[in-house]
């Protein structure tokens, strides 16, 4: 998206003026009932940087992530593997080279707080470079999925022919945004960057910047759609299916991060204020390169999940092992305590003890059973002898 240089009526633009314009003009005339203020103006900057500050750790985080299930979990490299990388550190420059260009406090800002001294080149040849590279850098990202379904749905001869179509046209369109790109805003014979994007062939970026984000959207419903007929035709258990589903359906995050992107470049092709309307467009950049990024590395967090899923499991199953082994050795252990507790000894201990505190008699375990044996001994000696009754005492 190309901010051009003019009046808030759509006059002449500021590199145009017959005579020189004095350094403190604003860019562009502040609507009714409002001053411009180019000493503290309002900045929306923040929001890009907050933006960018949190998803260069995520698609830091999800790359490696991805890499250590593909080279260490998987043990297998692909085409989709590379490409991937490609993407991830692409995504990462093309944010950087976002934030710098806020570091110039020329976007951010409304455009009647801006004067004609503050504009550089360097800003609008980053935007020159930023518009130029969108293309090829969204492109990488879709080519790695597409690889992605090309590497799942194999046995699918369709599927093939679908995803090689999708990487050529797709891959036209958006090679095809870095010549209009450049034909259309980069400098001819002595024009600075600075009257080059005040020109009117500068300004048709921004209907090529809508025809991107509708070209975006569409892409990524196709994307969105090609795996469901695949996946319902591979010859798995109806969980597997239900599984794979899911993981493709995280794409509805890039689809919808892609729509939010179409309706700002329509905000800001309406509006002349480019130098503030541009920044939700730019997050809304970067949430839509970091979603695709976020999708490619799904199968990859599912095998993860799985894995650390099956090491807690195993672990939570040793630990019960462990615990019923220290239940039943402390059972055992407390048995052999007691019956080491209770012996002959204290038997006689105990029966002592028992005597003086009743007053009678009571004999352990042991005696009872001699007294046994001698009594039936005794009953066996008197039935044997001739002549006596039986039961009768002897003298």
């Amino acid at each position: 998206m190309a901010p051009t240089a003019g009046d808030s009526t759509g006059g002449t633009p500021a590199g145009f003026f017959p005579f020189p314009p004095p350094a403190n003009m604003p860019l562009a005339l502040p609507p009714p009932g409002v001053t411009a203020n180019f000493d503290h103006p309002a900045s929306n900057t923040w929001h890009v940087n907050v933006t960018a500050a949190i998803c260069i750790p995520l698609i830091v985080v999800f790359s490696s992530l991805r890499l250590y299930a593909q080279w260490y979990l998987y043990r297998f490299r692909t085409k989709a593997d590379y490409t991937f990388m490609l993407a991830a550190v692409w995504t990462v420059i093309y944010i950087g080279l976002l934030i710098a260009l806020l570091d110039k406090d020329l976007f951010g800002r409304h455009i009647w707080d801006l004067k004609l001294d503050d504009l550089t080149n360097a800003p609008f040849l980053l935007v020159l470079i930023l518009e130029a590279i969108y293309g090829p850098f969204i492109w990488i990202i879709k080519v790695s999925l597409f690889l992605l379904y090309r590497q799942v749905f194999a046995p699918i001869p369709y599927l093939q022919y679908l995803v090689w179509g999708g990487i050529t046209v797709t891959g036209l369109f958006y090679w095809s945004t870095v010549v209009a790109a450049v034909a259309l805003c980069a400098p001819r014979g002595s024009e600075t960057y600075i009257m080059a994007f005040a020109t009117a062939r500068c300004g048709k970026t921004k209907q090529l910047a809508v025809a991107t984000g509708v070209f975006n959207v569409l892409s990524d419903l196709y994307l969105l759609v090609i795996p469901v007929p695949a996946t319902l035709a591979l010859h798995l258990p109806r969980r597997k299916k239900v599984g794979l589903l899911v993981l493709f359906a995280t794409g509805i995050l890039a689809f919808n991060a892609s729509a939010l992107g179409l309706h700002f470049r329509i905000q800001v092709n309406e509006h002349l204020d480019d130098t503030w309307k541009v920044m939700p467009l730019y997050l809304a950049i970067i949430i839509e390169m970091t979603c695709g990024i976020a999708v490619l590395c799904m199968p990859a967090m599912a095998a993860i999940f799985r894995q650390c899923q099956s090491t807690v499991t195993a672990y939570l199953s040793r630990n019960k092992e462990d615990t019923n082994d220290n239940n039943e050795q402390g059972t055992f252990y407390q048995m052999t305590k007691l019956r080491n507790a209770v012996t002959p000894s204290n038997s006689r201990n105990l029966e002592s003890h028992s005597n003086n505190k009743h007053g009678h008699t009571a004999t352990s375990s042991g005696d009872s059973a001699i007294q046994l044996r001698t009594i039936t001994s005794d009953s066996a000696t008197l039935t044997e002898q001739p002549g006596r009754a039986s039961g009768s005492p002897t003298v």
